[in-house]
């Protein structure tokens, strides 16, 4: 089920336990390596991890991109080599952790989600990033290269992440992070109007459980966008280490963006929720129809039935038979008087306005 994180850690284990998930060999990372200065940048792709420890003491604004999802052995490894805290790499390890901004000696840590909306699921894909004095690691479990638009950014000459301190880079990946789900809201945008024709014309059962799916992925998408709206809102405040006044500011229009989708997520749970009301009363008026066709049918059979139980009971009382069972023309007075009761109720549930 969407949203259940399960951990095989177990109890009492020692802060910073890297357990309880299948290791995964180091092939599985890929390491970017970019170095830069307001007029040099040097990027190095498929780096290894004591080369990214070289320039992580050099004076350049150094940037590590991690792709994949590392081992404990690997985790532990980078945690040596480029000083992590181990909490904070407990973190990483075990992934789908809510958004959050931690910070520690001389360090920052700052946890968001990149989820991704498949076959009517948000499925949740974690975002790890570690920030020092002139230093920024970033951990994705995405097999997508995430942060591409922002390396392609620090290559250009003269542009703002050359010039500006280390403090510009996690701006740039956290607002890439956050402006990442704009594509996934008109995703369920999509889905939430296809369903709203599919219920305003034959809705079935299947509608009624895409709209349940829709709901409980916007219920995940909710739960993720506020805290990473929060998360956010603490990297504005002035104690955060490295993060400087003119950055801040840049920092409240990524805010604004986090504030931007948390409205559409809510609007769009309104719609779905409005969605389910459709649907039942959809339900509701074609019960409605269905009872109002058999009443209609009891009303017109039912006085025709009083008079074939009367007409059918042939009683012989000490005078004789029912009279009218002697009539000559009996038989046709009988159906005249069907005929009468049927177009008189006819004309008066017409008048009504039953029909």
């Amino acid at each position: 089920m969407d949203g259940i994180v399960r951990r095989s850690i177990e109890p009492g284990a020692p802060p910073g336990t890297l357990a309880g998930r299948a290791p995964v060999g180091e092939e599985a990372l890929h390491f970017t390596l970019v170095e830069y200065a307001a007029d040099t940048v040097e990027v190095e792709e498929a780096a290894t991890v004591e080369r990214c420890k070289f320039h992580l003491a050099t004076p350049e604004k150094t940037w590590i991109d991690v792709a994949g999802r590392a081992s404990a052995q690997m985790l532990n490894a980078l945690g040596d080599a480029f000083h992590l805290h181990p909490l904070a790499l407990e973190d990483v390890f075990h992934s789908h952790q809510r958004p959050k901004l931690d910070i520690y000696d001389q360090q920052g840590f700052i946890v968001l989600n990149d989820p991704v909306y498949v076959d009517g699921e948000i499925k949740p894909r974690q975002v790890s990033i570690f920030f020092g004095e002139n230093y920024v690691i970033s951990f994705h479990d995405a097999d997508e290269d995430i942060f591409r638009p922002v390396r392609e950014r620090v290559l250009r000459t003269g542009s703002r992440l050359r010039r500006k301190g280390i403090d510009y880079l996690v701006y740039a990946l956290v607002d890439l992070v956050v402006d990442r789900k704009f594509p996934v809201i008109e995703k369920v945008s999509a889905q939430l109007e296809s369903l709203e024709d599919e219920a305003l014309d034959r809705p079935t059962s299947a509608t009624l459980k895409r709209i349940h799916e829709a709901r409980r992925a916007l219920m995940a998408f909710h739960r993720i966008q506020w805290a990473e709206r929060e998360t956010v809102l603490s990297l504005m405040r002035p104690e955060v280490p490295f993060v400087i006044k003119e950055t801040r500011t840049y920092m409240r229009d990524c805010f604004d963006h986090t504030v931007a989708v948390m409205e559409l997520i809510e609007s769009y749970r309104d719609m779905a929720n409005g969605l389910m009301e459709v649907y039942l009363m959809d339900t509701s008026n074609r019960m409605n129809e269905v009872m109002k066709t058999l009443a209609i049918i009891t009303a017109f059979f039912m006085p025709l039935s009083f008079l074939t139980g009367i007409y059918g009971m042939n009683f012989e009382t000490e005078t004789g038979n029912m009279p009218e069972l002697k009539w000559p023309f009996g038989y046709v007075y009988f159906w005249c008087m069907v005929a009468v009761i049927v177009i008189s109720l006819f004309l008066w549930m017409k008048r009504k306005r039953w029909f």
